[in-house]
């Protein structure tokens, strides 16, 4: 089962995560990119996702892509978002996204 992390734990994984802002509740990225990167991302992603049988909310607007990251039976974000937020970063990169300067 996942561990709702405290609100230090949170922050210092987000140091480690370029882009993903957040707090105990949730964790985000909004990633500006046109339409078929980003249908070809999400695709991949939700590849990924299935394998962890843990799955992002994704949300697109005005070529803005949202990914939103926490764990509902856990009432927060976890260890698993952590993990789930890397690995959306990783499928970005592949795709041409780089990670925002910190």
């Amino acid at each position: 089962m996942p561990t709702k992390l405290e609100a230090d734990q949170v922050t210092e994984a987000l140091g480690e995560l370029p882009g993903w802002t957040g707090d105990t509740s949730t964790i985000v990225r909004k990633v500006t990119m046109d339409d078929e990167i980003s249908a070809e991302a999400i695709e991949k992603i939700s590849i990924v996702a299935n394998r962890m049988n843990h799955h992002p909310v994704v949300d697109r607007a005005n070529s803005v892509t949202t990914f939103t990251v926490w764990t509902h039976s856990q009432g927060g974000v976890t260890d698993l978002d952590i993990v789930l937020a890397s690995r959306i970063s990783d499928v970005l990169r592949q795709h041409g996204i780089a990670d925002p300067a910190q």
